[in-house]
Formats: structure tokens, C-alpha cells, sequence
């Protein structure tokens, strides 16, 4: 199934029906020079079109690939300060760098110097690391500043638990990524989390929340060429759900972030998944909150069997094994425009 677009081309002079193709290109990105397998919008005449959505994809392939290269990525660099719940201020000083260092580091302005980069790296790997950096810096702070400090890091054993999980919900999703199977997005644990907030903001049986998920990316898909969340969908008795969605709501759940609620009724026992913090809109485009909004009011009325027996009709679910990977090919023919 080949996607396409309607797009202006410059050279017919005219609007065509434009294809996606796959081609391996040579980039040359801050100085490295990458190989990398790109999708381009080209018409029928062999003429490339600018696209967007798939020129972005190709500098988020690059920006990817040199953070690989270098060692530590940019979500990486931020989430190390977070993982101890410091702020930017305590976090610098327990280092001996500036605050300004580290804001530098975690907008992404400046890469870490090769020495930076080891400490960063080191407590990536090491949370429990940040404990010699204090010591050797303590005496730079007061009692109350100890005080706060001393009782963030007693968190960090709790804390490696929950970073375990989401290090597994983050490898069993990545394996897909950039392929039919992810909706050719890189996996966004952090849009995903929102996902599910937003439809979880006044309470969402489970079963139901697996299929707004499912509908989310899949019309993304369809509309874009790109899911919003790079999730990977298998086909269950129930209807499509997220590749291992036990492991990730257990993830979210152990990170404060959703309840789960069990009630029994008859001889089903109905589970509720309810938000315990507000979504962030600002991680989403303007389209992608288009596409929550239109997926959130078209099964506003439906319950879980509703909406199980409505996905049930997609080719995607038909045509695809018990357990298997729901291919993104099938959101060409999905029922919701």
C-alpha cells in the first residue's frame, strides 16, 4: 500500500498525486557525515517535493543519530537532573559547574565537553553516583539546603525501580521504531504519558483508553504519514492495544502519574484508569491536539464493548493475527476520517 500526497509541483506545473519513497541518502550534520534510510515525497515526473512532516523526520533522523554518536542524547541530558528531583541551581552546585552550564546542557544550546560528558554519562548509568559529588561539595551549602538535598536522594532507590520500568517499556518500543510498525515515528514515552492523561482527565475504563490510543496514532497516520507516539498496536480478543500496555500503564502508575480502579460488577470486574496530573498540550502540534480532540468527541458516547466491537470492523484487526503487530498500512482504510 503506497502513501501518497496531493502537492503542487513546481516543475509539472500543476497539482499531482505525490508518492512517499524510501532512499538511502549521505548528510553531512555538524561536521559527521551519516548514511541514513529517508522517506521523500517525489512526484510521478521524479521531481522532489518539500513535505514537512517527512523533512522534519529526516532531521530528527540525523539530530538521532549524531546524539548516538556523541554519547548521550538530549532527552538523556534532561532527564538526569529530574531523576533526583533537584533543582538546576542545587543540581550545578553538587557538581561544581555553574547553573548556567547546566541550562545550557538541557536546552540543547551546547554539548557537554568531554569531561562534562563522562560526569553526565556516569550518572546516567550511576544514579547513585550523584552521592560522591555531594559529599565532596557538602560543605558549600547550609542546613536547610542539606536538609532539602538529603531528602531527594533518599528517594533514589525508589526512583531506579521506576526508571527500570520505564528503561524496559522504552526497549520493548524501540525495537519498532521508524518502521510500519511504529507508524514511522521514534517512540515518545513523553507524548504517549500525555495521551493517556487527556483521556483519562475524567476517568476511562481501560479497554476503551486502548482504543482512543489506538485511533490517535492510526489517524495521525493516515492524515500525516506519522503516528503521534510511535507505538507499536498488537490485535487482542478486545480490539488493538499498545504493544506490553500492561507494562506501560504499570510504569505510569509506579511514577504517580495515573490510579488504577478495580470494581467488581456481576462477573466482570470493570478497571478505571484515572489521571492523577493534567496533560501538557504544549507536547503536541497543533494537529496532533486536532486529532485528540476528534478521537475524545467522535467515542465520547461509547462504552468498552461499543468501542471494542467498532475497532473490530477495521481491516487492521481483520486482517492481522491474534498477538501480532497491527502494520500502519491499515490506517489508509480506517473508519474514522
Amino acid at each position: 500500500m503506497v502513501a501518497s500526497k496531493k502537492k503542487y509541483c513546481d516543475h509539472c506545473q500543476k497539482d499531482v498525486d505525490a508518492i512517499v519513497i524510501d532512499r538511502q541518502s549521505s548528510y553531512t550534520f555538524k561536521g559527521e557525515t551519516f548514511e541514513i534510510n529517508e522517506r521523500v515525497l517525489q512526484c510521478p515526473c521524479g521531481e522532489d517535493l518539500y513535505d514537512e512532516i517527512l523533512d522534519t523526520e529526516t532531521m530528527e533522523t540525523l539530530t538521532k543519530m549524531y546524539e548516538e554518536r556523541v554519547g548521550l542524547s538530549l532527552d538523556d541530558i534532561k532527564s538526569i537532573r529530574n531523576q533526583y528531583g533537584l533543582s538546576m541551581d542545587l543540581f550545578a552546585r553538587i557538581l561544581g559547574w555553574s547553573k548556567s552550564t547546566i541550562a545550557r546542557y538541557e536546552t540543547g544550546k551546547y554539548l557537554p565537553d568531554s569531561s562534562h560528558m563522562s560526569v553526565l554519562k556516569r550518572l546516567k548509568d550511576h544514579p547513585e553516583a550523584i552521592d560522591e559529588f555531594y559529599r565532596f561539595n557538602k560543605h558549600k551549602f547550609n542546613e536547610k539546603e542539606q536538609a532539602k538535598i538529603n531528602e531527594k536522594l533518599s528517594n533514589t532507590d525508589q526512583h531506579n525501580v521506576e526508571k527500570g520500568l520505564v528503561e524496559a517499556l522504552n526497549i520493548n518500543y524501540k525495537l519498532h521504531e521508524k518502521t510500519i510498525e511504529s507508524g514511522f515515528s521514534s517512540f515518545d514515552l513523553n507524548k504517549l504519558i500525555n495521551m493517556i492523561l487527556y483521556f483519562s482527565q475524567n476517568g476511562v475504563l481501560k479497554t476503551k483508553l486502548m482504543k482512543l490510543l489506538f485511533y490517535t496514532d492510526f489517524l495521525s497516520y493516515k492524515r500525516n504519514l506519522v503516528s503521534v507516539s510511535g507505538t507499536p498496536y498488537v490485535k487482542l480478543p478486545f480490539g488493538p492495544v499498545p504493544k506490553d500496555h500492561d507494562l506501560l500503564l504499570s510504569s505510569i502508575e509506579k511514577n504517580d502519574l495515573i490510579t488504577t480502579n478495580y470494581d467488581a460488577y456481576n462477573e466482570y470486574t470493570l478497571i478505571t484508569i484515572n489521571s492523577k496530573k493534567e496533560y501538557d498540550p504544549t507536547v503536541f502540534t497543533d494537529e496532533e491536539l486536532e486529532i485528540l480532540e476528534k478521537v475524545n468527541s467522535h467515542f465520547k458516547g461509547y462504552g468498552s464493548r461499543a468501542i471494542s466491537d467498532y475497532s473490530h470492523e477495521e481491516d487492521g484487526w481483520i486482517n492481522t493475527e491474534d498477538r501480532e503487530i497491527i502494520s500502519y498500512d491499515y490506517a489508509d482504510v480506517l473508519r474514522l476520517n
